[in-house]
């Protein structure tokens, strides 16, 4: 009842955060990668040159993210979604368009920037900004977007590849947001004048009382130990999770799979993150992001095992589903717990921040883990750096944890 009850009370808000993340499928790594193969051929890559082309691209976007994502706190909340959405158009047609390597690493940093970063910091920003008791279930519930997009995304780009090639399907794409995208965002966004009001109303009182915690700004935020020993969870679930579905082509040739087979699965990997993120939600609002970060991991651990044990293309399935609830807790709990600890005030400054550092990190495994496939380790040594990286942050977590204990019981 409590899903249905807030849904029903606030339902056009919470589809504008469903719907970009939904759209923001074009910039993610599990939908680019499907034409990853095709990709290589024609540009002449390695996996390698692969994975540091989109290296690049994705560096550059979090350097741009880092200014462009602050502008959320200052900017017109609708004009800045206007602008986000034709910057995602121009990003697929600039892809059809591509003729050389510096052009298609331009055409990714586009992408990754408007997809990837913008319009889902767009989507996780304003929920956490304008919601706080029901914060929790607000992420949870816009998770359903990119669980539609993981869904659907990764068959729709198999299925456009086969029938028209990769430049005619990029090129659909685009005229196909131009048509939907920008009408769906401003009447989804109707009431957000009264909305902001209430905000900035509700904030002023914050401000004036003084409420513990209520409002740190990116520099003191900075400041703090504990920034540093929660954000190594977060950046590493992106850095893993990113790197394994950019590889996915590579690895499900290793297994001897078939890539279309293996692509049907994204559905199991879509509604695992969906159901996840709506219970993980609950969990948020009732004990707190920041008791939760330890496990954020823990799924993948058992997607791992999954895949280096089990040769039936069965449990790729279930190694999708796995990843699906590492989406999913990881989604949830990072777009919450940064509001929880450091207040809403900047808060587009500071997720603009912590997105580029997560889109850093998602830069730097492709290349990596491209290197260590083109070194012959093969999956196992992906499997062993990617244990070796969860058991050291979930300590880090931890102890982050155990800080802010100790700074509840003080006060």
């Amino acid at each position: 009842m409590q899903y249905f009850d807030f849904i029903i009370k606030e339902w056009r808000f919470l589809f504008f955060g469903i719907a970009l993340n939904f759209f923001s499928s074009t910039g993610q790594t599990f939908f680019i990668s499907i034409f990853g193969a095709e990709f290589k051929k024609d540009f002449g890559l390695s996996d390698g040159d692969f994975g540091f082309l989109f290296m690049i691209a994705t560096l550059l976007s979090a350097l741009s993210l880092i200014w462009f994502g602050r502008l959320i706190d200052r900017i017109d909340l609708r004009i800045y979604t206007l602008f986000i959405c034709l910057g995602s158009i121009f990003a697929s047609l600039s892809v059809s368009l591509a003729t050389s390597t510096i052009m298609l690493c331009f055409s990714f940093y586009l992408l990754r920037l408007m997809g990837q970063g913008l319009m889902n910091h767009i989507a996780v920003t304003s929920m956490g900004k304008y919601f706080s008791t029901e914060r929790g279930k607000a992420i949870g519930i816009i998770t359903f977007g990119m669980t539609l997009g993981l869904a659907f995304y990764p068959s729709i780009g198999v299925s456009l590849n086969e029938s028209y090639g990769w430049r005619d399907s990029w090129f659909y794409i685009a005229i196909f947001y131009s048509i939907i995208l920008v009408p769906l965002m401003l009447w989804l966004l109707k009431g957000q004048k009264n909305r902001h009001k209430l905000y900035t109303e509700k904030l002023s009182i914050e401000v004036s009382n003084d409420i513990k915690n209520s409002q740190y700004s990116v520099r003191s935020m900075l400041s703090e130990a504990q920034f540093y020993l929660t954000i190594p969870a977060i950046l590493s679930s992106s850095f893993l999770l990113t790197g394994l579905l950019f590889h996915q082509v590579s690895i499900v040739e290793s297994k001897n799979w078939s890539i279309s087979f293996f692509a049907s699965g994204f559905l199991g990997l879509a509604l695992a993150s969906l159901l996840t993120s709506l219970g993980i939600g609950v969990l948020i609002d009732k004990y707190k992001a920041i008791n939760l970060l330890p496990f954020i991991l823990v799924p993948l651990l058992f997607g791992l095992f999954i895949i280096n044990y089990f040769q039936s293309e069965f449990f790729g399935f279930v190694y999708l589903i796995c990843l699906g609830c590492c989406f999913g807790t990881t989604f949830t709990i990072s777009g919450a717990i940064w509001p929880e600890l450091y207040g809403t005030k900047n808060l587009g400054a500071i997720k603009s921040l912590i997105k580029a550092i997560m889109v850093f990190g998602s830069a730097l495994s492709p290349w990596v883990f491209g290197l260590v496939l083109d070194a012959g380790f093969g999956l196992l040594g992906v499997s062993y750096i990617s244990v070796a990286i969860i058991s050291l942050t979930s300590i880090l977590a931890i102890i982050s944890r155990n800080i802010m204990i100790n700074k509840l019981a003080q006060q």
